[in-house]
């Protein structure tokens, strides 16, 4: 979906968007959307429905694989339904696990997105009305093998001491270090060689820290 807006209407869209819609990163490659807390429901009225769908995108240049990633219009799979807690909708978009359905892909592991676009509608396989054009520009990283980690029970061979990255890896890599709420605390580039990386990581806290390179994806939790 792309739509064309003159630049004073896109400026006075984002602001309206900032106040009914809002979203977040609950964890690495997860991001939430919250719609309707401020009981404002002009961008997309879903009337007394309980649950409407959400069309997913993400630009080959809004990702560090360089891929277009989207939905069929014929066959959104993600929904936004009625949370009672929250008195508005809530939805998930889990992009360590989501399936795209027009491209038929889903995100590598390690994968940095820098741009969510979405649009609400009211059918799973189609319209019969939307809101227009959404996005956010929250940058979020994919878990990589944390998941194989932990499922498979094997052991990582990289781990994390008292603020150093102990590896046997060699080269040149890219660590990137998560709090649990998913906020990238850091980022850097670095050249392993059996020594001890230090991360001058800011406070203490549980973290996620992943190494990206050349035939090299590894994703460890520690407490700092």
């Amino acid at each position: 979906m792309k739509k064309l807006y003159s630049l004073i209407a896109v400026l006075l869209f984002t602001v309206v968007i900032t106040a009914q819609v809002q979203v977040s990163v609950q964890s690495p490659g997860v991001y939430r959307i919250v719609y309707g807390a401020s009981n404002d429901y002009t961008v997309y009225e879903p009337g007394f429905a309980q649950t409407f769908y959400v069309h997913v995108w993400i630009q080959a240049n809004q990702n560090s694989a360089n891929t277009l990633f989207e939905d069929l219009w014929s066959n959104s799979n993600v929904t936004m339904d009625w949370d009672d807690n929250e008195v508005a909708y809530v939805g998930i978009v889990d992009l360590n696990t989501k399936s795209f359905t027009a491209t038929n892909n889903t995100l590598p592991g390690n994968t940095t997105v820098t741009q969510l676009n979405f649009v609400f509608k009211d059918l799973q396989n189609g319209h019969n009305k939307q809101s227009p054009d959404l996005f956010t520009t929250l940058t979020t990283t994919t878990l990589g093998n944390l998941g194989v980690l932990e499922a498979s029970g094997a052991k990582s061979k990289s781990f994390v001491s008292e603020g150093f990255l102990y590896t046997d890896k060699k080269g040149d890599f890219e660590i990137s270090v998560f709090d649990m709420s998913g906020r990238q605390v850091k980022i850097q580039k670095v050249h392993a060689d059996r020594y001890p990386v230090k991360l001058d990581i800011p406070q203490k806290g549980n973290y996620i820290l992943t190494i990206s390179g050349k035939n090299v994806q590894e994703s460890i939790k520690f407490r700092y």
